[in-house]
């Protein structure tokens, strides 16, 4: 399955391991404060040049156009700078504006996944993905605003059931041979 996603600084890929699918958070919930920060710029410049207000100077309402922008950037930073990637051996999650964080749990250890959807989430198809792993006792890594949730955790799921099964061919396989 070829998906754009290749080995990088953050992506170390093994020999032998391949991207099942990548992505980043959806669009939907980045798409209100976007709107907000859009609108504070806009009533920032109309206020400067139409609206007269005694004793405030016009420069006061252009204080409204970096802030606009600035919730703008960061709303579409924030989610540009995530990202999710599902390989044969490891689930993967970067993350960061300034700084870089990358999370990484190998498929083996993974014990169970779920998503969560609320309506307004079901309705724009995006969700959210817990990952729960071996001896950690609760979420080990939670994917926030993931697109199409129900089927990224499929192919978790099918993936986990597949990696059990080659785990217990190669048990019956060395269980077969004598030890020295």
């Amino acid at each position: 399955m070829t998906s754009g996603v290749e080995s990088t600084d953050w992506l170390p890929l093994t020999p032998g391991e391949e991207v099942l699918w990548a992505g980043t958070p959806s669009l939907a919930p980045a798409t209100l404060p976007m709107a907000i920060g859009f609108g504070l710029s806009m009533v920032g410049v109309w206020l400067s040049r139409e609206v007269e207000v005694p004793r405030v100077p016009e420069q006061f309402a252009l204080v409204l156009v970096p802030i606009g922008l600035a919730i703008v950037a960061w709303a579409y930073l924030s989610r540009w700078s995530t990202r999710y990637v599902f390989t044969t051996k490891a689930i993967y999650e970067k993350s960061g504006v300034f700084s870089l964080s990358v999370t990484r749990v190998p498929i083996g250890r993974v014990q169970n996944t779920a998503f969560d959807q609320s309506l307004i989430e079901r309705t724009f198809s995006y969700g959210d993905i817990a990952v729960y792993t071996a001896g950690s006792g609760g979420v080990n890594l939670a994917l926030s605003n993931v697109p199409d949730p129900e089927h990224v955790n499929g192919l978790v799921t099918t993936q986990l059931s597949e990696s059990a099964a080659s785990g217990t061919e190669r048990e019956v396989a060395s269980a077969g041979r004598p030890t020295s």
